[in-house]
């Protein structure tokens, strides 16, 4: 038999082919930013309702009540009077205008604007956004939108605009309550959250940290440095810590993808497929009976590589997979996409 080494140069080229089976590393260390985010640092949505024009006869039609209104009551506004039920026009749109804004923003910002069409417009391509007030959710306008439309390839009743909206009011968010600012954890884990307050502690003895639940740890802002928020929020976050591993594996059905934590482990089992059979945690008997022989209790990585090794493919261990975990020997979390 020729050594094993001599094989090695084939190793990548099977990695490729079996490219669908994949492992989720251990955590690694990252900063407290990497992970959480500071409560009260968030985005705000705003809206409004605005015309669209140089549609080329492909805009709401004639007889639109709302839209003939909206023609009459912007050219009223210019000095002229017109009736709405002498508007006639194929050219126009009324449409619905909505904008994500990020969590600081000033006055003379721009910010990325979504136009959908809210009438019987067949396209918006080539049109112009007239001049559209951008409402919070308590009234108050915070932006003005215009501009031409770019619209969606495959959707020709919306589009964006890129910068097509000037911000008039400062939007600033709240993240200092009560002497205390707040991180949230992006994915709620008690054992997490306890080792991000143990690791502030850790770099800055004394401070007054404490996890409140699986999401959020709560810091007491020193006297001395609450006239430098910045600094200190900045010198929190950049908190080494190293989150705990994930106790899941996710299955996406449709590409045979799998993805699996290095926690999530195999409890004692006997697996039959077709000629197949594998046991998890050998418990005597004849074991040429049981040509696959896993030891008790171990990762959904060495079973699936046991898997792969007799020939079973991805759709097959998906299968075998989802048969554990209703039998309770898979011991996490089975996550079907």
């Amino acid at each position: 038999m020729l050594p094993f080494r001599r094989y090695l140069y084939l190793i990548p080229v099977v990695l490729f082919f079996l490219g669908k089976i994949v492992i989720a590393d251990a955590a690694p260390t990252v900063r407290i930013k990497d992970i959480g985010y500071i409560e009260g640092i968030r985005e705000n949505q705003l809206i409004g309702i605005g015309l669209v024009t140089g549609l080329a006869g492909k805009g709401d039609s004639s007889n639109s009540e709302m839209l003939k209104k909206s023609i009459s009551n912007i050219l009223n506004n210019f000095g002229f009077k017109i009736n709405p039920a002498d508007v006639k026009s194929k050219n126009s749109a009324v449409v619905m205008v909505t904008a994500e804004v990020p969590a600081f923003v000033r006055p003379g910002d721009r910010i990325n604007i979504n136009i959908s069409s809210i009438a019987d417009a067949r396209s918006l391509e080539g049109g112009i956004l007239l001049q559209t007030p951008l409402k919070g959710a308590n009234g108050a306008v915070y932006g003005i939108a215009q501009g031409k439309l770019e619209v969606f390839k495959n959707q020709k009743t919306s589009g964006k605009i890129h910068g097509g909206a000037i911000m008039e009011k400062k939007i600033i968010s709240q993240f200092f309550n009560d002497g205390l600012i707040s991180i949230v954890l992006r994915n709620p884990d008690f054992i997490t959250s306890n080792t991000v307050a143990v690791a502030i502690k850790k770099k800055y003895p004394g401070l007054d940290v404490r996890s409140r639940d699986a999401s959020m740890i709560e810091v007491k802002v020193p006297d001395i440095k609450k006239n430098d928020l910045v600094g200190f929020i900045a010198s929190i976050q950049s908190v080494q810590v190293k989150p705990d591993t994930s106790g899941k594996v996710v299955i996406d059905e449709d590409s045979g993808v799998i993805i699996m934590g290095e926690n999530v482990r195999i409890g004692k089992v006997a697996v039959s497929y077709k000629s197949a059979k594998i046991t998890v945690g050998y418990s005597g008997g004849n074991r040429k009976d049981v040509p696959f022989v896993i030891e008790e209790t171990t990762t959904v990585n060495d079973f699936v590589d046991t898997l792969k090794t007799i020939g079973l493919k991805a759709d097959a261990v998906i299968s075998i997979l989802k048969a554990i975990d209703r039998a309770g020997a898979l011991y996490g979390e089975l996550i079907i996409m």
